[in-house]
């Protein structure tokens, strides 16, 4: 398959890696130019925390600023920041059709709203993933464990394509299960990823740490417990999925791990709060939940933001 990824981060670096190394033609779209000069130079670098410089493995892929140097393909995979997704897809809109959809892996909720106001909602697979990445240099990225990615069609269907797509990803080495209650699990996902990533972020620690404090564990509680009143609220049905535990386990398979939230306050980037615990308040808010710690962990990471000189910017999806 000729496979476009949008977003040449940690994750669409990590994702077109391994597609790559599974014989797939991959090409980036990235804006920044560093990093597409070095992809088209030597490909997508991966390495583990330990790896000696000789023994990153690298893997053909090409790059691109434009998304109009691409005239045709049969997938996408949407991995840009949430804040970038509107001109994102107006740069690749017209790649996307029946026989070649975009797959959503962003963080967060409120994403197909945006993507609906340029393509067809019919053309779009909702999806995320539980594998773990770190940027490293402008083409390496450092491979922090392979966990499941989940895939799915808005109206619950296991649709031909979607088992394609599936079937594509596996032989990939990118472990991936279509399913029939994507926005369900979604929630879940976004609900867990909310709490470690606002927490890791303002205490500055890896993903397995925060398990071992008492304080912070307790604040991930009360996050988790109003991301499941707001879910409820919105008429989300959240099944028999524990949500503290998945919570714990996440923790701890990626006990080393700098979220990326951190990664992106380390970096002095704008982060992903308004898609995270920014809009879990905001829909608990229209729906009647006072999800006050959301909005404590949204307004200490805006704090962060402006410390080092981040404009406020007017989110799509709000």
């Amino acid at each position: 398959m000729k496979i476009v990824i949008v977003g040449a981060g940690a994750l669409g670096r990590l994702f077109g890696a391994l597609l790559a190394q599974g014989g797939e033609d991959v090409c980036f779209v990235e804006l920044d130019r560093e990093v597409v000069a070095a992809i088209n130079d030597k490909g997508v670098g991966v390495t583990g925390h330990d790896t000696a410089p000789e023994e990153i493995s690298y893997h053909p892929a090409r790059a691109t600023v434009s998304g109009r140097d691409i005239t045709q393909c049969d997938l996408l995979v949407m991995t840009v920041k949430s804040y970038h997704l509107y001109e994102a897809m107006l740069a690749v809109s017209h790649l996307v059709s029946d026989a070649s959809p975009v797959i959503c892996l962003l963080n967060g909720l409120g994403h197909i709203e945006v993507m609906e106001r340029v393509v067809e909602r019919r053309n779009i697979i909702t999806g995320f993933t539980n594998m773990a990445a770190t940027a490293f240099g402008p083409g390496l990225v450092v491979n922090d464990g392979i966990g499941k990615t989940k895939i799915g069609e808005y109206d619950g269907t296991l649709s031909p394509r979607l088992l394609k797509i599936s079937d594509t990803l596996n032989e990939c080495s990118i472990e991936t299960e279509p399913v029939h209650d994507i926005i369900s699990r979604l929630w879940c996902k976004v609900i867990v990823h909310a709490a470690i990533n606002s927490v890791s972020a303002v205490v500055r620690e890896r993903n397995g740490h925060l398990i071992e404090c008492v304080e912070s564990v307790s604040l991930l509680k009360r996050l988790i417990d109003e991301g499941e009143e707001i879910a409820d609220a919105c008429g989300v049905v959240l099944g028999a999925t524990d949500l503290y535990e998945m919570l714990m386990a996440s923790c701890r398979r990626t006990f080393n791990h700098l979220s990326p939230m951190l990664q992106d306050i380390i970096n002095r980037r704008k982060t992903e709060v308004d898609s995270l615990n920014g809009i879990l308040y905001r829909y608990g808010r229209r729906n009647g939940v006072d999800a006050c710690t959301h909005l404590t962990m949204f307004e200490l990471i805006k704090s962060v933001e402006k410390s080092y000189g981040m404009l406020e910017e007017q989110e799509e999806r709000f």
